[in-house]
Protein backbone atom coordinates (compact mmCIF):
# COMPACT_ATOMS: atom_id res chain seq x y z
CA UNK A 1 0.00 0.00 0.00
CA UNK A 2 1.57 3.40 -1.01
CA UNK A 3 1.54 5.87 1.73
CA UNK A 4 0.04 9.19 0.37
CA UNK A 5 2.24 12.01 0.63
CA UNK A 6 1.62 15.34 2.84
CA UNK A 7 0.62 17.80 -0.14
CA UNK A 8 -1.78 14.91 -0.68
CA UNK A 9 -3.31 14.74 2.48
CA UNK A 10 -3.95 18.52 3.01
CA UNK A 11 -5.70 18.35 -0.18
CA UNK A 12 -7.94 16.36 0.89
CA UNK A 13 -8.35 17.31 4.16
CA UNK A 14 -7.28 20.61 5.30
CA UNK A 15 -7.78 22.52 1.83
CA UNK A 16 -10.71 20.96 0.13
CA UNK A 17 -14.04 22.98 0.09
CA UNK A 18 -17.14 22.19 -1.64
CA UNK A 19 -18.60 23.42 -4.40
CA UNK A 20 -20.89 26.69 -3.75
CA UNK A 21 -21.19 28.57 -6.82
CA UNK A 22 -22.25 28.24 -10.13
CA UNK A 23 -20.66 29.55 -13.60
CA UNK A 24 -21.74 29.28 -17.34
CA UNK A 25 -18.57 27.34 -18.31
CA UNK A 26 -19.75 24.20 -20.83
CA UNK A 27 -19.13 20.93 -19.42
CA UNK A 28 -18.12 18.46 -22.07
CA UNK A 29 -19.66 14.89 -21.61
CA UNK A 30 -16.01 12.83 -21.59
CA UNK A 31 -15.45 15.44 -18.23
CA UNK A 32 -18.87 14.52 -16.62
CA UNK A 33 -17.69 10.87 -17.85
CA UNK A 34 -14.65 10.87 -16.06
CA UNK A 35 -15.99 12.91 -13.02
CA UNK A 36 -18.55 10.13 -12.29
CA UNK A 37 -15.67 7.15 -13.08
CA UNK A 38 -14.02 9.30 -10.28
CA UNK A 39 -16.94 9.15 -7.79
CA UNK A 40 -18.38 5.59 -8.35
CA UNK A 41 -15.37 4.48 -6.51
CA UNK A 42 -15.97 6.14 -3.32
CA UNK A 43 -17.01 4.44 -0.64
CA UNK A 44 -20.22 4.06 1.02
CA UNK A 45 -22.58 2.80 3.59
CA UNK A 46 -22.05 -1.23 3.78
CA UNK A 47 -20.82 -1.05 0.26
CA UNK A 48 -24.51 -0.64 -1.35
CA UNK A 49 -23.59 2.13 -3.93
CA UNK A 50 -26.48 4.35 -3.06
CA UNK A 51 -24.87 6.98 -5.39
CA UNK A 52 -27.26 8.44 -7.98
CA UNK A 53 -26.51 10.72 -10.61
CA UNK A 54 -28.53 12.48 -13.34
CA UNK A 55 -27.15 14.97 -15.45
CA UNK A 56 -29.58 17.84 -16.89
CA UNK A 57 -28.31 19.00 -20.31
CA UNK A 58 -31.60 20.80 -21.37
CA UNK A 59 -33.14 24.35 -20.13
CA UNK A 60 -36.87 21.79 -19.97
CA UNK A 61 -35.10 19.58 -18.04
CA UNK A 62 -33.18 22.47 -15.66
CA UNK A 63 -36.74 23.72 -15.42
CA UNK A 64 -38.64 20.50 -14.19
CA UNK A 65 -36.16 20.17 -11.24
CA UNK A 66 -35.99 23.65 -10.04
CA UNK A 67 -39.54 22.71 -7.16
CA UNK A 68 -37.50 20.18 -6.09
CA UNK A 69 -34.42 22.51 -5.09
CA UNK A 70 -33.53 25.07 -2.37
CA UNK A 71 -34.28 28.82 -3.15
CA UNK A 72 -30.30 29.03 -2.77
CA UNK A 73 -29.99 26.57 -5.51
CA UNK A 74 -32.14 27.94 -8.05
CA UNK A 75 -29.56 30.40 -9.12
Amino acid sequence: MTVADEKTLEILFTEARSQNGWTDQVVTDAELQEAYDIAKWGPTSMNIQPFRVVFLRSLEAKERLKPALKPGNVD
